[in-house]
C-alpha cells in the first residue's frame, strides 16, 4: 500500500533512496498485525530490505510505527468523503451524502487504520489525538458546511450544525465500519444505502422546518 509522502519526517527519522520503500512495507505489516504482533524481520521481507537498512533510516520499531501512522492518515483523510451540489435540496441530497461517506468509510486504508488505532491508542495517545482532528477537521467539519448551506437557503433550521454533523458521522460510521471490523464482512450497497436514507430521515426530523 502506497503511503502519502508530502509530510516531513519526525526527528530521528533518515530520508534516503529507499524511505517511501521501507516506510510502505512496513505499513503493510503494521496495518495488518498492528505495533506489538508486528516482527522486524517482516518488515524488512514486506519491505524487500536487510534489517541494517531498515534501522539505518528508522533507528527504532515506534519511530517506524509512528511515521506509517502519520503517513497513512495523510493518505485516507485526502480523499474527500462526499461532496454536495450548493443548490441541492436537503432532503434528496443529503441521503446520497451519507451513502458516499458510508462508502468512503468502509474503504482502504480507513478500516486498517481505524482498527490500528483503536488498538494502539493507550499506546499513542498523541497519534490517537491526530486521528480524532482528522477525522473532526475534514469530515465532520464539511458536513457542517453543507449543512449551514442548507440553513442559509432556509431548508434546514438553524442550529449548531457542528454537533449534527458529528453525530451524523458517528451514527453513519459506527453502523458500518463496527461490523466490518468485528467480522469481516462488508456491508451489502442495498444495505449501506439503507443506513444513510434511515439516518437522513432521522436528521430531517428534528432540524427539518417541519420540525422547527
Amino acid at each position: 500500500m502506497k503511503t502519502d509522502t508530502t509530510h516531513a519526517p519526525a526527528p530521528g527519522i533518515t530520508r534516503g533512496r529507499k524511505f517511501d520503500q521501507v516506510r510502505d512495507g512496513a505499513a503493510v505489516i503494521f496495518l495488518r498485525d498492528g505495533y506489538a504482533a508486528a516482527s522486524v524481520d517482516d518488515i524488512a521481507r514486506s519491505a524487500r530490505v536487510s534489517k541494517a537498512t531498515l534501522y539505518s533510516y528508522f533507528p527504532d520499531k515506534s519511530l517506524m510505527f509512528r511515521e506509517v501512522l502519520r503517513a497513512t492518515m495523510d493518505s485516507a483523510f485526502r480523499q474527500q468523503p462526499f461532496a454536495a451540489d450548493p443548490e441541492s435540496q436537503a432532503r434528496t441530497e443529503l441521503p446520497r451524502v451519507l451513502s458516499d461517506l458510508a462508502t468512503w468509510a468502509l474503504s482502504e486504508p480507513r478500516l486498517s487504520l481505524l482498527r490500528v488505532m483503536t488498538a494502539e491508542s493507550t499506546r499513542f495517545p498523541d497519534d490517537a489525538r491526530d486521528y480524532d482532528d482528522a477525522l473532526a477537521n475534514r469530515v465532520a467539519a464539511p458536513l457542517a458546511q453543507i449543512i449551514d448551506g442548507w440553513i442559509a437557503a432556509g431548508q434546514i433550521r438553524d442550529h449548531d450544525s457542528g454537533q449534527s454533523s458529528r453525530q451524523l458521522v458517528a451514527l453513519i460510521t459506527g453502523q458500518v465500519q463496527q461490523p466490518a471490523l468485528l467480522t469481516g464482512t462488508t456491508l451489502p450497497d442495498a444495505q449501506v444505502a439503507r443506513i444513510a436514507r434511515d439516518a437522513a430521515a432521522l436528521f430531517l426530523s428534528a432540524y427539518g422546518l417541519q420540525a422547527a
